[in-house]
């Protein structure tokens, strides 16, 4: 293997998550990795989805290594590389789920490099451009456009509440203040209201094709837009 190949791999794996099982056989560069023992003591960390990549071994203690992907994508476009001990139906299914590519445990180590590599090529920063353009509410027309040019038609409330999201700092907005502009000054006992107003425009989104939804629920605080928002 060649010094720059080597020097790409190692970078990788410094930056790199792996949950379940060990690495096998071990690789020189295992000491640089993230390792978590299984999902529960992934899902602890603080900085649990803050990786750029991910290495998932479905079969593992807590919670299944498929619904560790699905969380995974759900919240950021890190490069999934997806271990598994199945046969046919493992590797549909982590496909769907969200993973980028599927190994077998028992995959050689040179096959589990350069399946780490291709990955990288296609989620690293130039793949991940698009993924910065920012989301367009376009007031007049309520629309809410996706980076990729997708237009997603809002109701009164969804755009009531993209409204919030584009005038507050950040994204973020206090439960409060959405209850508020939702439903006025006096409104009490909304809040399963307003959740399932959220809900209902997160599935606005992912219907419209978005593999990336950035609504997102802030414990005791209320919603946040995890991304660019313009607003026109």
């Amino acid at each position: 293997m060649n010094s720059s190949l080597e020097t790409s791999i190692s970078t990788i794996h410094a930056a790199l998550a792996w949950i379940g099982h060990a690495p096998a056989p071990p690789w020189p560069d295992a000491a640089n990795m993230t390792r978590f023992d299984d999902s529960d003591d992934f899902l602890l960390s603080h900085r649990a989805f803050d990786f750029p990549f991910y290495v998932v071994c479905l079969e593992q203690q807590g919670v299944p290594g498929l619904d560790l992907i699905r969380l995974i994508r759900r919240r950021n476009n890190a490069g999934i590389l997806a271990i598994s001990n199945q046969e046919g139906e493992g590797f549909v299914s982590a496909l769907e789920a969200g993973a980028d590519m599927v190994l077998r445990r028992d995959a050689p180590e040179d096959h589990l490099q350069a399946a780490i590599l291709a990955i990288q090529r296609r989620s690293g920063p130039g793949a991940q451009a698009s993924a910065q353009a920012p989301w367009r509410l376009l007031e007049e027309q309520s629309i809410l456009q996706a980076p990729d040019g997708t237009r997603i038609s809002l109701g009164d409330s969804d755009l009531a509440v993209m409204r919030c999201f584009a005038h507050t700092e950040g994204g973020r907005v206090a439960r409060r203040a959405l209850i508020e502009s939702l439903w006025g000054d006096g409104a009490d006992d909304m809040d399963n209201a307003l959740h399932v107003t959220l809900y209902r425009l997160r599935k606005r989104i992912e219907q419209a094709g978005q593999p990336l939804v950035p609504v997102h629920s802030v414990s005791k605080v209320g919603y946040e837009f995890r991304a660019p928002l313009v607003r026109e």
